[in-house]
């Protein structure tokens, strides 16, 4: 089950401010302009970090892995 909650997609701030490493500031003031991929559900954004890792040029585990120039 831990696993699931690691590989979710979308996340509250506060989750996704330790899987991204980004400050709880950044992530809210992204969510509110639009610049943070999210939904918001009443008061409670969702961050969908694949594609906020995506977005800042991160590569993906899979990618990770691969050697460089093949």
């Amino acid at each position: 089950m831990a696993n699931s909650k690691a590989a979710a997609p979308f996340q509250k701030i506060p989750d996704a401010c330790k899987t991204t490493g980004l400050s709880q500031y950044f992530l809210r003031k992204g969510c509110k302009d639009g610049s943070v991929p999210h939904i918001k559900s009443g008061p409670t954004y969702y961050v969908n970090v694949p594609a906020l890792l995506e977005q800042l040029g991160v590569p993906s585990q899979a990618d990770a892995g691969a050697a460089p120039g093949r």
